[in-house]
């Protein structure tokens, strides 16, 4: 009895449980090539989101431009570096650092919704343009 029990209580958190993602493996850039706004940044997904307003294009020559308003340096801006797929996952030059990269996860990708986990911000909330 008390197994039986113990598995209909498991079973009941198992389809309770929040909806969770798993990061999606890129083969290339086909799926996130283009213009993309980033809308927000979050540390975590627990966490306050901090309105952004930037551009990002991923150029197939693996080419990510930025532009658009930086809440850092208070001003607009554009930046320029190369990137590639390594391991399902993007993986960037770091600007002014070189030899260094930034990289980046697919966390979710549906329609027009890109939700980017890495960087330097954590998680970075797009829509497709």
């Amino acid at each position: 009895m008390i197994l039986k029990t113990g598995k209909v209580a498991l079973g009941a958190m198992v389809c309770l449980a929040p909806a969770a993602f798993a990061d999606v493996m890129l083969k290339d850039i086909t799926p996130i090539a283009g213009t993309w706004k980033l809308e927000s940044v979050a540390a975590s997904l627990s966490k306050p989101k901090i309105e952004e307003n930037r551009t990002w294009d991923f150029r197939s020559d693996g080419t990510i431009v930025t532009s658009g308003y930086n809440r850092h340096f208070k001003t607009n801006d554009r930046h320029e570096w190369a990137f590639r797929i390594i391991d399902g996952k993007i993986v960037a030059d770091d600007p002014g650092r070189p030899g260094k990269t930034i990289d980046y996860s697919v966390y979710k990708l549906e329609g027009d919704e890109l939700i980017l986990k890495g960087g330097l911000e954590g998680f970075y909330f797009f829509k497709k343009q």
